[in-house]
């Protein structure tokens, strides 16, 4: 069996599992449905064994369709938000800065726990970069995965249910469009976001298939170009992809390394969601933003989903999308200085324990 072959077959194995989740899901009518059940089924389906995956090029491509359905909804009214963003973004500084320090110093007293291992793995987002840091400082590399999954699965359910119980409308998915967009302007989205796409990855951004996929629907509803939105069925099969791929972080994981973190996991939800709401409160009361859309840009979740429930829960997508961003930058630079200065301060320990003997 060809590599290629293969790949087919956990394309088709992982949709599946994800669709059977999305349909059980909104049976029992729960909250964002089409997210949340494919994330149950396909992290369910990794725990129990089996390796479902979602091949780079299938994963953007549903970036890139949800992209373009979550910028057709960005209004006029997110160009005068846009004033009242540094307020906030002050406040989110210093909430991702204390954030992993909050971490360090509480979740080792809860649980066995390295101090280092924990800052690392209470910070809001930025993986890869924990990951790498994590194997400069001779730290475990499984932890921060499995934490950072539990997270990302905690807020993929609690946000939607949360703002249910809250009295906010919630349904399936994507809200529908009013009107569907002519398929000559969609296919022009497309080519300019697939274009777009590669300059900022160059850029070091984050999800860049997604922001560019926003950036261009944005930019033709704004310039009054085109109006409407994609075809519904594109949008919400998008988004039982999305939830399949936050299905995928649980493959291979097993129920022993599950049960080993969850404790840990749990308390850095509570720890990291904590914090994040009394920031929010602040935040929200001196820039004047609506309290949903900055609960959610502070919120520890990852920028894909939060971007995606913020368009669900009626929030503003383009302020959720630049606080995530503006989050990643400032802890790219918070983890960087930490790990560094953990390697300094080794690296003196060693050199003192090497000149021991020679005094003595």
């Amino acid at each position: 069996m060809t590599a290629l072959t293969l790949g087919l077959r956990q394309n088709l194995l992982t949709l599946a599992l994800g669709g059977c989740g999305a349909l059980v899901a909104a049976l029992v009518h729960m909250p964002m449905a089409l997210l949340a059940g494919p994330a149950i089924a396909v992290s369910l389906a990794g725990l129990f064994g089996l390796n479902p995956q979602i091949s780079p090029m299938l994963r953007d491509g549903g970036f890139l369709i949800v992209g373009l359905s979550i910028g057709s909804m960005v209004g006029p009214d997110s160009i005068d938000a846009m004033l009242r963003w540094p307020v906030a973004f002050g406040l989110l500084a210093v909430l991702t800065l204390l954030t992993p320090w909050a971490g360090r110093w509480l979740i080792p007293r809860l649980l066995p726990i390295d101090r280092d291992e924990a800052f690392l793995a209470s910070a809001p987002g930025h993986l890869s970069l924990v990951v790498a840091l994590a194997d400069s400082l001779h730290l475990s590399l499984t932890r921060p995965v499995v934490l950072a999954s539990i997270r990302l699965m905690a807020l993929t359910l609690l946000v939607p249910l949360a703002a249910t119980l809250a009295g906010i409308e919630v349904g399936l998915g994507l809200p529908q469009a009013q009107m569907v967009t002519p398929g000559t302007w969609i296919f022009g989205q497309l080519v300019a976001a697939l274009a777009l796409a590669p300059l900022l990855k160059r850029l070091k951004l984050p999800a860049h298939v997604l922001i560019a996929g926003i950036l261009v629907a944005a930019t033709t509803h704004f310039g009054g170009w085109t109006s409407g939105g994609l075809p519904g069925w594109a949008s919400q099969a998008a988004l039982i992809l999305m939830g399949s791929l936050i299905g995928t972080r649980f493959g291979g994981m097993g129920w022993r390394d599950l049960r080993r973190s969850l404790a840990a996991g749990l308390a850095i939800v509570g720890l990291t969601t904590g914090l994040a709401v009394m920031a929010a409160l602040p935040a929200a009361y001196l820039s004047g933003l609506p309290l949903l859309d900055v609960l959610l840009g502070f919120s520890p979740g990852g920028l894909e989903t939060m971007i995606i429930l913020s368009a669900a829960l009626g929030a503003d997508p383009s302020f959720v999308a630049a606080a995530h961003l503006f989050r990643l930058s400032v802890l790219a630079v918070v983890l960087t200085l930490y790990a560094t200065d953990v390697a300094r301060r080794a690296a003196g320990k060693s050199d003192g324990q090497r000149q021991t003997p020679e005094a003595d």
